[in-house]
């Protein structure tokens, strides 16, 4: 496997992004309409006016609300997922961190008993140079107030697995 530099944790609101999408077309369309309805612009004018505002209106509310509402942390690790799991399970073992393990058709989801909090390891495939590399996507989520130090310690020892994981395969 080619030695990649892996991505770094995400905040994000798995809901929000639905309502986001939601938000920005509904105000674009609006604007459209009230426009047009005014006489102020022509339809072709009114198409990329919509396309304007939609995109603006969408990045500018995933940036403000990304950080303020997030409910889980993502992030892309560019090792296969399978080789991977077991170190997951021995850095829980060695951090003493209680956590129950099932296997779902193409993922292992785990459970943080105490915490509120469950991880998701599957899957994921990167495309680079025309091919496809396998990678995982490691997902920590029921994020609240209450658990915020237990995921952000969970994600550092990830970290840590995954520099002494990086670190092996160099030498």
């Amino acid at each position: 496997m080619t030695k990649m530099v892996s991505s770094r944790w995400q905040k994000q609101n798995m809901h929000l992004r639905k309502i986001v999408w939601a938000v920005s077309a509904a105000a674009s369309i609006l604007l459209v309409i009230l426009l047009l309805s005014l006489r102020v612009l022509e339809i072709e004018a009114a198409g990329l006016l919509f396309l304007a505002v939609f995109i603006i209106m969408r990045v500018s509310l995933a940036f403000i609300l990304k950080n303020r509402f997030a409910n889980s942390m993502v992030r892309i690790l560019k090792f296969d997922y399978k080789e991977i799991e077991r170190d997951f399970r021995t850095v829980f073992k060695n951090k003493y961190i209680r956590f129950y393990r099932k296997s779902e058709d193409d993922a292992y989801r785990y459970e943080f008993p105490g915490h509120s909090l469950s991880m998701t390891v599957q899957p994921y495939w990167l495309s680079s140079d025309m091919t496809l590399q396998p990678a995982t996507l490691v997902t920590l989520r029921v994020l609240n107030a209450k658990n915020t130090a237990f995921a952000e310690m969970l994600a550092d020892s990830i970290d840590e697995m995954v520099d002494q994981r990086a670190n092996s395969q160099k030498a």
